[in-house]
């Protein structure tokens, strides 16, 4: 598809053109294998790529795009949130603290006394530098978001590199994930880190299966893509299991050569959510499992045959493995509900309580969580409460994080409603409902994982996250343009 409505300029117009392009895939394709760019100058160099480069491309091409191409209202929330974000980062009046948040004027004067100071200016986080470094990389998510959505309505041949990066990515960390399993002293990068289970290059094993849960469901989708449509049944054959072997090879023989590369990714991604002995990761994988069998729009003959074979992929490299340490870490499953999550839950509640209003700010459990967190043994500092929602709420406050759970239920509803219809399904249609069901059901897993874990702390995993907004965004507005659905939902045949 040819580029369109874009200044050309004496000595860069391949450049601006193509630019773009290979910067958001190199910050796509890069951005897991530096511990998920955890460490705040890895982040600090990947929002600068963001901001300064497709932030400055999108100021570039602002005058020559057609009016509403930029156009994003739903975006108005984030945008609310990431201004407060940076009001709870500013030095406000100590007396206006006291006001809108009364424990944590308390602690500042107990520091004034303690230390004799004269502090009249106090923040509303607990770590302003943190939340204001949080707004930016919100803001950064956005113009990722944005610039990730134009190109791929500008240039869909784009989506095929994207699908290949991103199933590379996850092949990549799956097999250096099970052979960490088999091999545990192989650590991780540089780091002697020997765990007998898979990490990749991510720390935390629940954030590696969150990034996992994120690539795997967009392998296979790229996998049906090149299968093609499924061939009907010949006449006068059987629908019994009679057939089954005829069914199975006109199924392979619809698939191009690209078809074998997805599914292989997958089912390297799949083994290895189950060796990262990640309880939630793979309780989510599950879900996702189950949502792509609900609402992708193929016949059950291709799901089970799918299904089948990423299954028959895991049987036989996963019992070489050995699948005892998956069976004992789920052996403790009750404790999960039980122990110390729960606890850290409760203890935290009184921190809610007592900054329900205003929040504590981004990244502050862990500087508040030795005074609240009084059950547990001294030398056990918490950083994170083992739910994203959960804290999330603690640190932005009530009003706030209930207008950013409405926002999100809103539009998880919104997109289930025009992506899961029973409509029929032309070959025009097919990818665009493919593609858009398959993140949509790895978003889906993603939020679920959020009940029990921190994968939204990964910068890697938020990046994704919102690389799947951006290809449900396309897909909507490709089966729109297309007549198959329309604005309030409903389903329709496209007229001739």
């Amino acid at each position: 598809m040819p580029e369109k409505n874009i200044r050309q300029t004496p000595g860069g117009p391949l450049l601006l053109r193509q630019g773009p392009y290979f910067l958001l895939l190199f910050i796509l394709v890069t951005i897991p294998f530096l511990f998920g760019a955890i460490h705040p100058i890895v982040q600090a160099a990947y929002v600068a790529l963001i901001l300064v480069g497709l932030g400055g491309w999108l100021l570039y091409a602002l005058p020559s795009l057609q009016p509403g191409a930029l156009s994003q209202p739903w975006l108005g929330i984030p945008a609310v949130l990431i201004v407060y974000m940076a009001v709870q980062s500013l030095p406000l009046p100590l007396a206006l603290v006291e006001t809108l948040s009364p424990v944590r004027a308390e602690r500042v004067a107990m520091v004034n006394a303690l230390a004799d100071t004269g502090q009249a200016m106090a923040t509303l986080g607990e770590n302003g530098i943190i939340g204001l470094q949080t707004a930016i990389f919100a803001l950064a998510l956005i113009i990722f978001y944005i610039a990730f959505s134009f190109m791929l309505r500008r240039n869909e041949k784009f989506l095929v590199y994207i699908f290949y990066g991103i199933a590379c990515v996850g092949l990549l960390e799956g097999v250096y994930g099970l052979l960490q399993v088999m091999n545990p002293g192989i650590g991780m990068l540089w780091l002697s880190i020997k765990n007998p289970e898979a990490h990749g290059t991510i720390i935390y094993k629940n954030q590696y299966a969150a990034l996992l849960n994120i690539c795997w469901p967009l392998a296979v989708a790229g996998a049906l893509i090149f299968s093609g449509p499924t061939a009907g049944r010949a006449p006068g054959t059987s629908r019994g299991l009679a057939d089954l072997p005829g069914r199975m090879v006109r199924f392979f023989s619809n698939m191009q050569p690209q078809a074998p590369f997805f599914l292989f990714a997958a089912g390297v991604m799949i083994l290895a959510v189950l060796f990262s002995l990640s309880r939630g990761g793979i309780l989510a994988m599950l879900v996702v499992g189950v949502l792509l069998n609900l609402f992708l729009p193929l016949s059950g003959r291709t799901k089970l045959f799918t299904t089948l074979i990423i299954l028959v992929f895991i049987g036989i490299y996963g019992s070489l493995l050995g699948p005892e340490g998956i069976l004992a870490r789920f052996d403790t499953i009750e404790g999960l509900t039980r122990n110390i999550r729960l606890h850290i839950y409760q203890a935290s509640l009184p921190m809610l309580f007592d900054h329900w209003l205003t929040g504590i700010g981004f990244d502050s459990f862990k500087l508040l969580s030795g005074v609240y967190l009084k059950e547990f043994p001294e030398n056990i500092l918490f950083d994170r409460v083992h739910n994203d929602y959960l804290e999330l709420v603690i640190e932005l406050g009530l009003p706030m994080a209930a207008l950013f759970f409405l926002w999100l239920v809103a539009g998880v509803w919104h997109i289930g409603r025009q992506l899961t219809g029973r409509g029929p399904v032309s070959d025009e249609t097919r990818r665009a409902r493919i593609i858009g069901t398959a993140a949509f059901c790895a978003l889906l897993g993603f939020l679920v994982h959020g009940f029990v874990d921190f994968g939204w702390r990964l910068p890697a995993n938020t990046i994704y996250a919102v690389t799947l907004l951006a290809l449900i965004s396309w897909s909507l507005a490709d089966l729109k343009e297309k007549g198959m659905i329309e604005h309030a939902g409903n389903t329709k045949v496209a007229e001739q």
